[in-house]
């Protein structure tokens, strides 16, 4: 049985992850800050590496009903975040909705839990969007 693939802290780059989700069978691109851009079944994913604090973080962007209030906007985000386990969620300007959720690649980490935890990420977001967006207010 091969031993599992294992990324030393220095192996996680942008580039190195763009190889990597390649191989596991998504489609990749670079937007033009060179962050990486992960097509997943769900939403685009975007995965940015930060050296200094040993995160990789996923990251996805909704739309939010501009005509709709705030309140009912923070109502949401608060009722996923105490729903959802996994991922968290915010409001940084009236149309938008971000949910992300940071990796920790301290001393390496196995290929496999960067894949895995991209899945699914691509899977939560989506599915607590269904189940907690009675107001329709995610675009």
């Amino acid at each position: 049985m091969a031993s599992p693939r294992l990324l030393a802290e220095s192996e996680i780059t942008t580039s190195n992850l763009d190889e990597l989700f390649r191989e596991a069978f998504f489609k990749t691109s670079l937007d033009k800050d060179g962050d990486l851009i992960v097509q997943s079944d769900g939403p685009r994913v975007i995965v940015t590496v930060d050296q200094q604090k040993k995160l990789v973080k996923f990251m996805a962007v909704y739309g939010l009903r501009e005509e709709a209030a705030l309140e009912p906007k923070l109502a949401l985000v608060n009722r996923m975040n105490d729903e959802i386990i996994y991922v968290r969620f915010s409001v940084p300007r009236d149309d938008i909705l971000v949910a992300d959720y940071f990796l920790l690649f301290q001393e390496g980490i196995p290929a496999f839990q960067l894949v895995s935890s991209l899945r699914l990420f691509a899977r939560v977001v989506p599915a607590a969007i269904r189940a907690c967006d009675q107001e329709d207010l995610v675009e």
